[in-house]
């Protein structure tokens, strides 16, 4: 039996065992002192009624053999008889017999002291048990707890016997395959952070030098149409080229683990206000309106560099996907629980088929008409709002426009 692999579990066992003995050695001793007492009681007894009947005149040998003389049936049932007539029978009260009062008196109070003293020898048995197996479940519930508040040398004391020290074991092989994988996760994220710091130094010099070519061959003016228009594909393509660079490196950064959010509270009315006036000139431009709708009371505590990214990428997707005239509105509201930014438009919309996978990185729809996206954007924007402890969600019917709503819960904020 596995319980018997449990050194306290023995223990409480072997005392338990004992004290069943010495109740049962305890029994047999009461039993022989009850017996040899009853004994003293019959003999005194039997003396007082051997004088009553000599003061009566009866002869000694007569009262000598009615004690040490074996008696017959019949004169058993005469002397029943004789002694019910005057009312002395064993449905008498108790209290009418002296002798067997005292004797019931003496042996209640023996007998409930013998039990309450071996109820309190049981109970204070069970209960150093359970003290003591408190005491090593609480030392393994703050070990535990310094292991998950990052002291990851620490283990449980699993060097006795038995299932609670098998258990123990076990959870210090997880504790140690747990300690590895984060030491390996440790390592991997210096390494990419190491890898993400030498491609940005890598990629700038070379894309630098190519935007700088590119301008030069747009400021020579060489009048041919054809060159011309290719410089001005360049330029687009490398501008593309750079986003798509720093957008990769700022994700790579958020996977790794190495951004560290500079929270501080701002009003969320101002914030969008900033964020929508970069965007002007494009609305402009392409005939769009872009409409704030905020309460300048609602504030909220977020990396102003780090949101203004997210929001920003999902506004330039709104104006990807609408066309001259359409309209791009922004509301912001608040419960007691609850911070939500909503931004929708009129455009185009999502297919149904599109929505779940609109945040995957580098997704192209079938059905989307623009082939010059880089299918990042909204994967960043994602990123950043969860790693605020927010949410994002998105809601679209094809032709009539796209909802994106940002949801940052208030305990968040703290």
């Amino acid at each position: 039996m596995k319980i018997l692999a449990n050194r306290e579990a023995n223990l409480l066992l072997l005392a338990m065992a004992s004290i069943l003995l010495l109740m049962m050695a305890f029994g047999q001793f009461t039993a022989i002192f009850i017996s040899g007492d009853y004994k003293q009681n019959m003999v005194a007894h039997d003396h007082r009624l051997a004088g009553y009947l000599l003061e009566k005149g009866i002869e000694p040998s007569q009262i000598a053999k009615a004690f040490t003389v074996e008696k017959t049936g019949s004169q058993a049932q005469a002397g029943r008889a004789l002694l019910q007539a005057a009312g002395y029978t064993s449905a008498a009260q108790t209290h009418l017999f002296p002798e067997v009062q005292a004797f019931q008196q003496k042996y209640t109070l023996v007998f409930f002291v013998f039990s309450l003293s071996f109820s309190f020898i049981i109970l204070a048995v069970l209960l150093l048990f359970l003290l003591r197996q408190n005491q090593i479940i609480e030392k393994a519930n703050e070990d535990i707890r310094a292991f998950m508040d990052g002291n990851t040398r620490i283990r449980l004391d699993d060097k006795s016997e038995g299932s609670l020290a098998q258990f123990f074991s076990m959870v210090n092989g997880m504790a140690t395959s747990l300690t590895t994988h984060i030491d390996n996760e440790k390592h991997r994220r210096q390494f990419l952070k190491d890898t993400i710091s030498d491609i940005s130094h890598q990629l700038k010099t070379p894309l630098a030098a190519l935007k700088m070519y590119n301008e030069i061959i747009q400021n020579e003016q060489a009048g041919n149409e054809v060159v011309d228009e290719f410089a001005s594909k360049s330029e687009r393509e490398l501008t593309r080229m750079e986003v798509l660079i720093q957008n990769l490196l700022k994700l790579a950064r958020l996977d790794a683990g190495t951004i560290k959010l500079e929270k501080e509270n701002h009003q969320i009315k101002e914030f969008l206000e900033d964020t929508i006036k970069g965007f002007h000139t494009r609305a402009e431009l392409e005939n769009k309106e872009i409409r704030l709708v905020c309460s300048k009371n609602i504030t909220m505590n977020f990396d102003e560099e780090w949101l203004l990214e997210a929001v920003s990428n999902i506004i330039k997707n709104a104006l990807d996907h609408t066309k001259a005239k359409d309209k791009i509105e922004i509301h912001c509201a608040e419960t007691s629980i609850l911070t939500t930014i909503t931004i929708t438009d009129n455009g185009t919309g999502i297919h149904s088929e599109d929505i779940h996978h609109i945040f995957k990185r580098f997704y192209r729809s079938r059905f989307s008409k623009e082939r010059q996206g880089i299918g990042i954007g909204l994967t960043l924007s994602k990123a950043i709002i969860e790693k605020h402890g927010g949410s994002i969600t998105v809601e679209s019917k094809p032709g009539k426009g796209t909802a994106f709503r940002l949801t940052f819960p208030k305990l968040t904020n703290l």
